[in-house]
Protein backbone atom coordinates (compact mmCIF):
# COMPACT_ATOMS: atom_id res chain seq x y z
CA UNK A 1 0.00 0.00 0.00
CA UNK A 2 3.04 2.24 0.80
CA UNK A 3 4.47 1.68 -2.61
CA UNK A 4 1.17 2.59 -4.34
CA UNK A 5 0.98 5.94 -2.60
CA UNK A 6 4.60 6.42 -2.82
CA UNK A 7 3.81 5.91 -6.39
CA UNK A 8 1.07 8.44 -6.56
CA UNK A 9 3.24 11.06 -5.01
CA UNK A 10 5.80 10.76 -7.59
CA UNK A 11 3.68 10.93 -10.30
CA UNK A 12 1.90 14.30 -8.97
CA UNK A 13 5.41 15.64 -8.60
CA UNK A 14 6.41 14.75 -11.73
CA UNK A 15 3.12 16.57 -13.18
CA UNK A 16 3.83 19.72 -11.31
CA UNK A 17 7.43 20.35 -12.19
CA UNK A 18 6.02 19.58 -16.04
CA UNK A 19 3.56 21.82 -15.31
CA UNK A 20 6.42 24.21 -13.54
CA UNK A 21 8.50 24.44 -16.89
CA UNK A 22 5.84 25.05 -18.69
CA UNK A 23 4.68 27.88 -16.90
CA UNK A 24 8.06 29.80 -16.93
CA UNK A 25 8.42 29.13 -20.62
CA UNK A 26 5.10 30.59 -21.32
CA UNK A 27 6.01 33.50 -18.83
CA UNK A 28 9.58 33.93 -20.87
CA UNK A 29 7.66 33.64 -24.50
CA UNK A 30 4.74 36.25 -23.51
CA UNK A 31 6.78 38.41 -21.61
CA UNK A 32 9.12 38.89 -25.27
CA UNK A 33 6.00 39.17 -27.12
CA UNK A 34 4.62 41.94 -24.71
CA UNK A 35 7.80 43.59 -25.26
CA UNK A 36 7.87 43.24 -28.91
CA UNK A 37 3.92 44.40 -28.87
CA UNK A 38 4.59 47.64 -26.53
CA UNK A 39 7.81 48.60 -28.63
CA UNK A 40 5.13 48.84 -31.71
CA UNK A 41 2.90 51.56 -29.80
CA UNK A 42 0.37 48.87 -28.35
CA UNK A 43 -0.82 50.31 -24.83
CA UNK A 44 0.73 48.36 -22.13
CA UNK A 45 -2.95 47.84 -20.20
CA UNK A 46 -4.44 46.73 -23.31
CA UNK A 47 -1.97 44.13 -23.83
CA UNK A 48 -2.29 43.02 -20.57
CA UNK A 49 -6.29 43.03 -20.68
CA UNK A 50 -6.14 40.75 -23.77
CA UNK A 51 -3.79 38.73 -21.95
CA UNK A 52 -5.82 38.23 -18.71
CA UNK A 53 -9.05 37.07 -21.37
CA UNK A 54 -7.73 34.67 -22.49
CA UNK A 55 -5.77 33.29 -19.27
CA UNK A 56 -9.46 33.48 -17.77
CA UNK A 57 -11.08 31.84 -20.89
CA UNK A 58 -8.66 28.89 -20.53
CA UNK A 59 -8.86 28.07 -16.64
CA UNK A 60 -12.99 28.48 -16.77
CA UNK A 61 -12.88 26.03 -20.23
CA UNK A 62 -10.29 23.88 -17.23
CA UNK A 63 -12.99 24.12 -14.67
CA UNK A 64 -16.03 23.70 -16.99
CA UNK A 65 -16.37 20.14 -16.59
CA UNK A 66 -16.56 20.44 -12.73
CA UNK A 67 -19.05 23.33 -12.93
CA UNK A 68 -21.28 21.39 -14.85
CA UNK A 69 -21.45 18.45 -13.21
CA UNK A 70 -23.04 20.44 -10.08
CA UNK A 71 -19.93 21.72 -8.20
CA UNK A 72 -20.46 24.84 -6.72
CA UNK A 73 -18.48 27.95 -8.05
CA UNK A 74 -17.04 28.17 -4.22
CA UNK A 75 -16.15 24.52 -4.49
CA UNK A 76 -14.66 24.73 -7.39
CA UNK A 77 -12.42 27.46 -6.68
CA UNK A 78 -13.76 30.14 -8.68
CA UNK A 79 -13.63 32.98 -6.56
CA UNK A 80 -10.26 32.18 -5.45
CA UNK A 81 -9.26 31.73 -9.51
CA UNK A 82 -11.28 35.18 -10.21
CA UNK A 83 -8.80 36.56 -7.35
CA UNK A 84 -5.91 35.71 -8.81
CA UNK A 85 -6.99 36.71 -12.42
CA UNK A 86 -7.25 40.04 -11.34
CA UNK A 87 -4.17 40.26 -8.93
CA UNK A 88 -2.41 38.53 -12.06
CA UNK A 89 -3.66 41.40 -14.26
CA UNK A 90 -2.54 43.98 -12.62
CA UNK A 91 0.96 42.63 -12.15
CA UNK A 92 1.02 41.73 -16.00
CA UNK A 93 -0.06 45.20 -16.62
CA UNK A 94 2.57 46.97 -14.30
CA UNK A 95 5.11 44.74 -15.99
CA UNK A 96 4.40 45.88 -19.45
CA UNK A 97 3.75 49.71 -18.35
CA UNK A 98 7.46 48.93 -17.37
CA UNK A 99 8.38 47.63 -21.01
CA UNK A 100 7.09 50.90 -22.31
CA UNK A 101 9.36 52.97 -20.29
CA UNK A 102 12.89 50.68 -19.61
CA UNK A 103 14.32 47.67 -21.72
CA UNK A 104 13.09 43.81 -21.23
CA UNK A 105 16.82 43.05 -20.37
CA UNK A 106 16.07 45.73 -17.28
CA UNK A 107 12.79 44.82 -16.23
CA UNK A 108 12.88 40.80 -16.27
CA UNK A 109 15.43 40.17 -13.84
CA UNK A 110 13.91 42.62 -11.29
CA UNK A 111 10.71 40.86 -12.23
CA UNK A 112 13.14 37.64 -11.20
CA UNK A 113 13.06 38.22 -7.47
CA UNK A 114 9.45 37.21 -7.37
CA UNK A 115 10.82 34.02 -5.35
CA UNK A 116 12.25 36.12 -2.41
CA UNK A 117 8.80 38.12 -2.24
CA UNK A 118 7.28 34.84 -2.49
CA UNK A 119 8.92 33.37 0.46
CA UNK A 120 8.34 36.30 2.68
CA UNK A 121 4.40 36.10 1.51
CA UNK A 122 4.52 32.70 2.76
CA UNK A 123 5.83 33.39 6.18
CA UNK A 124 3.96 36.16 6.76
CA UNK A 125 0.34 35.41 5.56
CA UNK A 126 1.12 31.55 4.94
CA UNK A 127 1.89 30.03 7.64
CA UNK A 128 1.02 26.96 8.71
CA UNK A 129 0.17 26.19 4.66
CA UNK A 130 3.69 26.18 3.54
CA UNK A 131 6.73 25.49 5.43
CA UNK A 132 10.23 27.10 4.70
CA UNK A 133 12.91 25.17 5.23
CA UNK A 134 16.82 27.04 5.60
CA UNK A 135 17.46 24.95 2.62
CA UNK A 136 14.77 26.63 0.43
CA UNK A 137 15.61 30.00 1.70
CA UNK A 138 19.11 29.68 0.80
CA UNK A 139 18.26 28.96 -2.44
CA UNK A 140 15.84 31.60 -2.64
CA UNK A 141 18.60 33.95 -1.88
CA UNK A 142 21.12 32.43 -4.27
CA UNK A 143 18.19 33.42 -7.15
CA UNK A 144 17.71 36.74 -5.88
CA UNK A 145 21.42 37.59 -5.92
CA UNK A 146 21.91 36.09 -9.65
CA UNK A 147 18.74 38.76 -10.44
CA UNK A 148 21.21 41.43 -8.89
CA UNK A 149 24.13 40.05 -10.75
CA UNK A 150 22.13 40.04 -13.92
CA UNK A 151 20.69 43.46 -12.80
CA UNK A 152 23.64 45.17 -12.38
CA UNK A 153 25.46 44.15 -15.88
CA UNK A 154 23.00 45.45 -17.39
Amino acid sequence: MSAMAGSADARRVTIGLVFTVLAMLSFVTVGLLANHLVDRGNLPVVVASYEALFGLAFTLGIRARRLRSGGSPVGSGLGWMLGAGVLFAMATGSFYTALARVDYSVAAPIVGAVPLVSYVFVLLLLRGYERLTPRVVFGAMLVVAGVGIIGAAN
